[in-house]
């Protein structure tokens, strides 16, 4: 098996960034074109423009900029990230099909995986595909019989996924999917509801707007990494509530006093508890210059992200389409990799990362 050359990340050999220590990217160093997988690194300090991208015509516009020249730039950075790849002191972006990239990739590679395959049904890639129930039967499972083996044995795999309906019945493809991973030997740790406060409008004879989307959590064995104490949100104690628990016995310690006697009140609840498996994030409503059908919000891979690894950590996505998740590992400071079949989509990572959003 050829692996990856893995050493240009930060972390490898043993490191970790420091908790002060951040990319290239924060500190205004270079995001290199000309570092795909397998070929050398373009020099970060000749044939840059000012913002640290090598130039092309009419990069100086952004691609929503304008309606009229947007097609064409879009094209543009398309065609050079395919040729030449992009990378940054962080990770790497690869156009090829995920299938390629995992098959040059070692056992036990990856802290974690986090992606959102096609739907079932979805026609609007552009490509003539369906993704019908025996696309993921014969595409996506040796998938993910391949990220079975390169997860480490403390890492988790999310994915991201949500059935149609058809006709009067909701698909089940979404439960399928857990059995079939389950039988190629994974552990079905947990799954979180995605709620969108805000779904995309529509009116239906006899359903109401679908507002949900899971993420089904898989790890390879009972001892996945996990820090809460990471996703810490504010507490919503009822101020009756908690005018009641300061008067609760436990809510008092002894403390030394000179009569020998005393106690001293303490705080009735935490500011601070950790999350549920209900998620609140809105759909992602950003500008979409490469039109890309099914974006998810970047708050979606930061909580999970935050949730189940630690700075210096290596993130895969084998779907990465606009490669959100690359941007949310580059700013937490995790290396990652991203394999994406369409260059087109991935023309907008080296944007994305400059804006950090």
């Amino acid at each position: 098996m050829v692996s990856w050359p893995m050493s240009g990340y930060p972390g490898q050999n043993g490191r970790e960034p420091a908790e002060n220590e951040d990319s290239d990217r924060s500190r205004g160093g270079p995001l290199r074109l000309g570092t795909r997988i397998g070929l050398s690194a373009a020099p970060s300090n000749g044939g840059t423009s000012q913002r640290g991208l090598a130039p092309i015509p009419g990069a100086g516009r952004s691609p929503v900029a304008s309606s009229d020249g947007s097609c064409n730039l879009v094209n543009a950075l398309a065609a050079q990230v395919e040729r030449e790849g992009l990378s940054t002191a962080l990770g790497r972006v690869v156009v090829d099909d995920c299938r390629r990239v995992l098959a040059k990739t070692p056992d036990d590679t990856f802290d974690l995986i986090i992606t959102s395959p096609p739907y079932d049904g979805q026609p609007k890639y552009g490509n003539g595909e369906r993704y019908e129930r025996q696309w993921y039967k014969d595409s996506f499972l040796p998938v993910t019989a391949e990220l079975l083996r390169t997860l480490k044995p403390n890492g988790s795999f999310i994915l991201n996924y949500r059935s149609k309906r058809h006709g009067d019945e909701r698909g089940t493809l979404q439960y399928e999917l857990v059995f079939w991973l389950r039988e190629q030997g994974f552990l079905f740790a947990e799954d979180f509801v995605w709620g969108k406060p805000s779904p995309p409008p529509g009116r239906f004879n006899r359903f109401l707007k679908d507002a949900v989307e899971y993420c089904f959590q898989f790890t390879k064995s009972s001892r996945w990494q996990f820090y809460p104490e990471n996703c810490l949100s504010p507490a919503r104690w009822d101020a009756r509530d908690r005018q009641r628990r300061t008067k609760l016995a436990h809510n008092y310690v002894r403390v030394n006093e000179p009569s020998g006697q005393g106690r001293k009140r303490v705080q009735a609840g935490p500011d601070l508890v950790r999350p549920s498996t209900l998620l609140h994030f809105e759909p992602e409503f950003g500008p979409n210059p490469t039109g890309h059908p099914a974006r998810f919000p970047i708050q979606l891979p930061m909580f999970f992200i935050r949730l189940l690894t630690q700075p210096g950590q290596l993130v895969f996505d084998p779907y990465a389409g606009t490669c959100t998740t690359a941007v949310v590992a580059e700013k937490l400071r995790r290396r990652w990799l991203m394999s994406e079949i369409d260059p087109r989509y991935v023309s907008v990572l080296a944007e994305r990362l400059q804006a950090k959003r």
